[in-house]
């Protein structure tokens, strides 16, 4: 309903579009305006119904709705925003705004935080949301390859380019193109890069001749890109052309109330997933879980509920399967995000190679492996090919 006592079905509608959940609306008042309705609908709702309610026409509806494989695919299984908190919902209101313009956007904060999923979620909310959203990992292709696969090349341009072939940038055309870990790309393609969101075109690898797309830039990084600034290896200009709309995602620390939110979320959709029994959460664990600092965030906090989940199988979340979990008994929190840190670096020296990771760091491959697993260290933290 339009009006509602605590929250406006607008403002509901807004918020939950925001997290990238694209539930179907059906939006009913007493108050009916052809501006209201052509406003909603633009917007995504589905219908707008005045009352006195037809509720023939109401079942029918909605009983198309529920057919639709599309919506029962992306109710079931999407991925979205989670959190109820004050900066959450700073963060949806940002989103919300910005999705509907062609702005580009600079995604900013720590790894694990969902910065793709704020990517998705603008993109779901904009004007291209039929088009292609093409997520690229900038960390994990090698320079010689990500030029190639950004920009395309043309047939001879080196050896094995048997054929033109087009790049994720024209794949993007009328769409979003999401470039992750923005900080890790080489100068050389910075340059390149600075020229598609100056002038909307680019060369193929080998080609002279411009191509022209129309391409909505939305970019991430979890570094500190006027530091990078300031050593030299990111562009100023480049920074001011992805920096137009800067969104800070809050690390899970700065919104531990939003844990019991999460910790459901996680358990009912890896429990479908598993086809496993939802079991109920005690209050205990969720304590537990709150008072961890979770330097991997988000994800590390999905990781281990999963863990638990599969291992287990349990009818209760009760704080004992917290109590193999080594970090929720120790209380250096630097300690432990400075030793992420510094597994990451030696991640990315040795190419992703665990035999001489370990090695560089002194410790066995086992130790490395489960250092991995509790941190919530993933492929795109260190960019491997």
């Amino acid at each position: 309903d339009i009006k509602i006592d605590d929250l406006a079905g607008p403002e509901l509608f807004h918020i939950l579009n925001a997290r990238g959940l694209n539930i179907p609306f059906i939006f009913i008042t007493a108050y009916g305006s052809i501006k209201d309705a052509v406003s909603y609908i633009k917007e995504g709702a589905v219908d707008y119904i005045t009352k006195p309610i037809d509720y023939p026409y109401l079942k029918r509806t909605i009983a198309r709705l529920l057919k639709s494989r599309e919506n029962r695919s992306m109710l079931g299984k999407g991925r979205y925003l989670v959190g109820s908190s004050q900066v959450m919902k700073k963060l949806y209101k940002r989103i919300d705004t910005v999705a509907s313009t062609t702005a580009t956007v600079l995604i900013s904060g720590e790894s694990g935080t969902g910065k793709e999923l704020v990517a998705r979620a603008i993109h779901a909310r904009s004007k291209r949301k039929n088009r292609p959203f093409i997520p690229v990992n900038c960390s994990a292709i090698s320079t010689g390859l990500l030029e190639s696969e950004l920009f395309g090349y043309e047939k001879g341009s080196f050896t094995g380019a048997l054929k033109q072939k087009k790049g994720l940038f024209e794949a993007s055309d009328l769409g979003t193109i999401f470039l992750d870990e923005i900080s890790e790309i080489d100068p050389s393609i910075q340059v390149k890069l600075l020229r598609v969101l100056q002038e909307q075109h680019f060369t193929r690898v080998g080609g002279t001749e411009f191509v022209s797309v129309d391409v909505r830039i939305l970019a991430a990084t979890n570094k500190d890109l006027l530091e990078l600034i300031k050593t030299g290896s990111f562009r100023e200009d480049l920074y001011y052309r992805l920096n137009v709309i800067p969104i800070h995602i809050p690390p899970l620390r700065e919104h531990m109330d939003d844990i019991p939110e999460l910790v459901n979320y996680f358990t009912k959709r890896i429990c479908q997933r598993e086809q496993l029994a939802i079991p109920k959460i005690e209050d205990g664990f969720i304590k537990r879980l709150q008072s961890y600092k979770w330097p991997g965030n988000t994800r590390e906090l999905e990781n281990l509920i999963e863990r638990i989940l599969i291992l287990n199988n349990p009818s209760v979340l009760e704080p004992e399967y917290l109590d193999s979990e080594s970090f929720f008994n120790e209380n250096d929190y630097s300690h432990r995000t400075s030793e992420r840190d510094r597994i990451i670096k030696a991640l990315r020296l040795c190419r992703g190679n665990k035999t001489e990771t370990a090695k560089v760091l002194g410790i066995p491959r086992r130790t490395l492996y489960h250092k991995i697993h509790r941190y919530a260290i993933e492929k795109e933290d260190y960019g491997v090919v």
